[in-house]
Protein backbone atom coordinates (compact mmCIF):
# COMPACT_ATOMS: atom_id res chain seq x y z
CA UNK A 1 0.00 0.00 0.00
CA UNK A 2 1.29 3.28 -0.97
CA UNK A 3 1.08 6.47 1.69
CA UNK A 4 -0.87 9.31 0.79
CA UNK A 5 2.18 12.20 1.63
CA UNK A 6 4.59 9.76 0.09
CA UNK A 7 2.39 9.53 -3.16
CA UNK A 8 2.27 13.13 -3.16
CA UNK A 9 5.44 13.96 -2.51
CA UNK A 10 6.32 12.17 -6.00
CA UNK A 11 4.14 13.39 -7.66
CA UNK A 12 5.55 17.19 -6.48
CA UNK A 13 8.92 15.99 -7.23
CA UNK A 14 7.89 14.96 -10.81
CA UNK A 15 6.38 18.08 -11.63
CA UNK A 16 9.11 20.65 -10.56
CA UNK A 17 11.29 18.33 -12.80
CA UNK A 18 9.08 18.81 -15.82
CA UNK A 19 8.66 22.45 -14.71
CA UNK A 20 10.21 25.55 -16.61
CA UNK A 21 12.11 28.22 -15.74
CA UNK A 22 11.81 32.05 -16.58
CA UNK A 23 15.47 33.72 -16.87
CA UNK A 24 15.73 37.37 -18.16
CA UNK A 25 19.10 37.19 -20.30
CA UNK A 26 19.60 40.84 -21.35
CA UNK A 27 17.55 44.75 -20.32
CA UNK A 28 17.02 47.58 -21.91
CA UNK A 29 18.56 50.30 -20.54
CA UNK A 30 15.09 51.60 -18.67
CA UNK A 31 15.59 48.24 -16.60
CA UNK A 32 12.41 46.21 -18.60
CA UNK A 33 13.45 42.99 -19.95
CA UNK A 34 14.76 43.16 -23.34
CA UNK A 35 15.19 38.81 -23.85
CA UNK A 36 13.74 36.67 -21.78
CA UNK A 37 14.39 32.49 -22.37
CA UNK A 38 12.68 29.97 -20.80
CA UNK A 39 14.51 26.53 -19.35
CA UNK A 40 13.04 23.53 -19.13
CA UNK A 41 14.61 20.69 -16.64
CA UNK A 42 17.94 21.73 -13.59
CA UNK A 43 21.50 22.51 -14.23
CA UNK A 44 23.22 21.34 -17.01
CA UNK A 45 20.78 19.43 -18.19
CA UNK A 46 18.49 22.71 -18.78
CA UNK A 47 17.70 23.18 -22.44
CA UNK A 48 16.20 26.25 -23.60
CA UNK A 49 12.14 26.18 -24.79
CA UNK A 50 11.41 28.98 -25.56
CA UNK A 51 12.23 32.94 -26.38
CA UNK A 52 10.63 36.13 -25.77
CA UNK A 53 12.04 39.61 -26.94
CA UNK A 54 10.48 42.49 -25.81
CA UNK A 55 10.81 46.20 -27.32
CA UNK A 56 12.20 48.70 -24.78
CA UNK A 57 8.33 50.08 -24.45
CA UNK A 58 8.14 46.42 -22.82
CA UNK A 59 5.49 45.57 -25.81
CA UNK A 60 6.16 41.80 -27.35
CA UNK A 61 8.92 42.00 -30.10
CA UNK A 62 8.85 37.99 -30.76
CA UNK A 63 8.24 34.92 -29.52
CA UNK A 64 9.44 31.36 -30.60
CA UNK A 65 10.11 28.16 -29.60
CA UNK A 66 13.19 25.63 -29.08
CA UNK A 67 13.18 21.33 -29.48
CA UNK A 68 16.35 19.67 -29.36
CA UNK A 69 18.08 23.58 -28.69
CA UNK A 70 17.22 24.60 -32.48
CA UNK A 71 14.08 26.98 -33.50
CA UNK A 72 11.04 24.42 -34.11
CA UNK A 73 7.57 24.97 -34.39
CA UNK A 74 5.69 28.55 -35.28
CA UNK A 75 7.55 32.18 -34.63
CA UNK A 76 5.89 35.31 -34.83
CA UNK A 77 7.05 38.92 -34.62
CA UNK A 78 5.23 42.06 -33.91
CA UNK A 79 4.87 45.69 -35.34
CA UNK A 80 5.31 47.49 -31.76
CA UNK A 81 1.51 48.26 -31.85
CA UNK A 82 0.86 44.30 -31.37
CA UNK A 83 -0.25 44.03 -34.77
CA UNK A 84 1.84 40.79 -36.51
CA UNK A 85 5.07 41.55 -38.79
CA UNK A 86 5.36 38.20 -39.86
CA UNK A 87 4.72 34.24 -38.99
CA UNK A 88 8.03 31.82 -39.52
CA UNK A 89 7.91 28.27 -39.31
CA UNK A 90 10.57 26.15 -38.30
CA UNK A 91 11.59 22.43 -38.16
CA UNK A 92 14.67 21.02 -36.69
CA UNK A 93 16.34 24.74 -36.53
CA UNK A 94 15.31 25.50 -40.61
CA UNK A 95 12.72 26.88 -42.09
CA UNK A 96 10.03 24.72 -43.35
CA UNK A 97 6.71 26.01 -44.57
CA UNK A 98 4.82 29.14 -45.35
CA UNK A 99 6.80 32.01 -43.80
CA UNK A 100 3.56 35.13 -43.65
CA UNK A 101 5.05 38.55 -43.95
CA UNK A 102 2.21 41.24 -42.35
CA UNK A 103 1.97 44.84 -43.02
CA UNK A 104 1.30 46.77 -40.20
CA UNK A 105 -2.14 47.02 -40.95
CA UNK A 106 -2.64 43.36 -39.94
CA UNK A 107 -2.74 42.43 -43.94
CA UNK A 108 -0.90 39.98 -45.53
CA UNK A 109 1.47 40.92 -48.44
CA UNK A 110 3.56 38.14 -48.80
CA UNK A 111 4.37 34.57 -48.37
CA UNK A 112 8.05 32.90 -48.45
CA UNK A 113 7.54 28.81 -49.08
CA UNK A 114 10.19 27.12 -47.57
CA UNK A 115 11.17 23.36 -47.57
CA UNK A 116 13.83 22.35 -45.40
CA UNK A 117 15.22 25.64 -45.40
CA UNK A 118 15.44 26.33 -49.17
CA UNK A 119 12.82 28.89 -50.31
CA UNK A 120 11.00 27.49 -53.05
CA UNK A 121 8.38 30.04 -54.14
CA UNK A 122 7.35 33.56 -53.21
CA UNK A 123 4.30 35.00 -53.57
CA UNK A 124 3.30 38.54 -53.63
CA UNK A 125 -0.27 39.23 -52.33
CA UNK A 126 0.26 43.29 -52.62
CA UNK A 127 -0.09 43.20 -56.27
CA UNK A 128 -3.28 42.96 -58.26
CA UNK A 129 -3.41 39.99 -60.05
Amino acid sequence: MIHRPFLLFTCIALLAGCSTHKHVAASHPNGKPEVVIYMKGEGEDAVKVMEKVYYPSGKLEYVGRFENGVEHGEWVYYYENGTKKYVEHWANGVEHGIHYDYSPDGQIYRELHYEKGRLVKEVDLSKPK
